[in-house]
């Protein structure tokens, strides 16, 4: 009986313990003040799950992109911001990539994709910018089931001029919804890409050049300014494929000239490509890129010959000089980046390519950077 006296004892003891787990908060001794909790980056949802150390690295790194300095880039698709592969997620790109262009992005993102891109801007400074090709009015962003042309037509009372404001208007309206960074204007007429909006004319607002681009682009420009004043963003507005196609008055609306120089396999005939001397500040503003569908094994095509003898006969020779190149003013090229920027995960270290590149560009061999 006494024995039985004492189990019932020890239940009520044992419930009353359970009951103080639950009901009072953990208390926190003196010696835990300085111990810091570490989540893994790829599992932090904000600045606060970091510990000091890794928020003070990402604060001087959100003011070293305001410094001068070779910008790194790419093209990334296969973003998802969730699960434990890091190759989906943009908060681990490397720290020397300053901004993207989300490849097979429309909007619509999902909410672990906006929590990714928050982290992204707001921990690591970086900036991820929508981006297609710009072929027709309404391209990739007419709603399902209408005539593309005709729709936008319809809207502007047949005016194609006025066509293309609203159709920058529809992409500017997606980028601010979603808190991105800008857009990517993929212009390539002259690689099997014209349409109603992309033809082989310069693009200004004379009436024998291509006015509709021209005010597609001034829309687009317009509408950053005006969101830049009201909020402080920063936003961007490049173009890749052929810039060059911009007079000089509307090259100054936009932020880089990016040039797909994939298949060039030496130093002077990259800068044949990219020196465009009408264009604004077209040195500093230019970034180079390499295709890493097929190249991201060996940093690019094999066989490249740079002028820099340390890269004679190496992997990587290509993104290596596009990252170290001088032009022939002095200046050092704007930035360099990569397509299908993702796919240089798979390498060891991760990113290794653009990783180096952009420590050989900004470190190794510094240069003018003005």
């Amino acid at each position: 009986m006494k024995l039985n006296n004492i189990f019932i004892g020890l239940a009520a003891l044992s419930l009353a313990a359970c009951s103080d787990w639950t009901d009072i908060e953990r208390e926190t001794y003196p010696e835990q003040d300085n111990i810091n909790l570490y989540i893994p980056l790829i599992e932090a949802q904000s600045e606060e799950d970091l510990t000091p150390a890794m928020r003070e690295h990402y604060r001087q790194i959100r003011e070293y992109r305001k410094t001068p300095h070779v910008k790194g880039f790419g093209w990334y698709g296969n973003w998802t911001g969730k699960g434990t592969n890091a190759q989906n997620y943009l908060k681990m790109l490397p720290d020397s990539v300053d901004f993207v262009s989300l490849w097979g992005a429309r909007g619509n993102l999902s909410a672990e994709q906006k929590a990714d891109l928050k982290f992204f801007q707001d921990v690591k400074g970086g900036k991820a910018l929508l981006c297609w090709i710009i072929q027709d009015i309404g391209s990739a962003i007419t709603p399902e089931g209408e005539d593309m042309h005709s729709y936008w037509l319809n809207k502007a009372n047949g005016d194609a001029v006025e066509a293309s404001k609203l159709y920058a208007h529809a992409i500017a309206d997606t980028i601010v919804k979603y808190n991105l960074d800008g857009f990517d204007i993929d212009y390539e007429p002259g690689y099997g890409h014209s349409g109603t909006l992309a033809d082989w004319n310069q693009i200004s607002d004379s009436s024998s050049h291509n006015r509709k681009m021209y005010w597609f682009i001034k829309t687009l420009y317009d509408r950053f300014q005006e969101h830049e004043a009201a909020t402080g963003k920063d936003m961007l507005l490049v173009m890749d494929g052929e810039p060059y196609k911009c007079t000089t008055e509307t090259s100054e609306m936009i932020d880089h000239y990016i040039y797909q120089a994939y298949w060039e396999n030496t130093t002077s005939q990259v800068i044949s490509k990219i020196k465009r001397e009408h264009l604004t500040d077209w040195e500093r503003k230019t970034i180079i890129t390499v295709e890493f569908e097929q190249g991201w094994r060996t940093g690019g095509i094999t066989g490249y010959y740079s002028v820099r003898p340390e890269f004679s006969g190496v992997q990587g020779a290509q993104i290596f000089d596009y990252a170290t190149l001088d032009l022939p003013s002095g200046k050092r090229i704007g930035g360099v980046g990569t397509y299908h920027m993702e796919y240089d995960f798979k390498n060891e270290p991760e990113y290794k390519w653009l990783r180096t590149a952009l420590y050989y560009g900004n470190q190794k061999f510094p240069g003018n950077y003005q």
